[in-house]
């Protein structure tokens, strides 16, 4: 089993958690939460621009394997202006961030609810 690290001071009320293959997946009313392993990203809902699937042309210009979509979802990009990458020694802010993940059915329609109706 894979250990993640803890994730401190969750942001908000927690909506949904999944775990699947090596990642882990958090979704509170202020954030989106993803691990893998040793790297943490979170994202405040509040900064998220949008969110939208991505198609098979996409996926194949990232050079991402769609074959394994049914296991892992569909590929989604979100665009934020910050993101927080929490490394073992370091915690480092990016701006203007274009993330690509995998996501549950379940979980994308979750997370779609919360943006376009965010919770004060």
């Amino acid at each position: 089993m894979i250990h993640f690290p803890s994730v401190k001071s969750l942001r908000g009320e927690l909506k949904r958690s999944e775990i699947r293959g090596n990642m882990r997946y958090q979704l509170t009313t202020k954030e989106f939460i993803q691990q893998r392993e040793s790297h943490t990203y979170r994202i405040a809902l509040q900064n998220i621009l949008g969110m939208t699937e991505c198609d098979e042309k996409e996926a194949k210009n990232l050079k991402m394997s769609w074959t394994n979509s049914s296991k892992y979802g569909k590929l989604y990009k979100i665009v934020a202006n910050a993101m927080f990458v929490i490394l073992p020694n370091s915690v480092v802010e990016q701006r203007s961030v274009q993330f690509y993940t995998w996501l549950s059915p379940a979980f994308a329609e979750q997370m779609e609810a919360l943006l376009s109706n965010p919770v004060t």
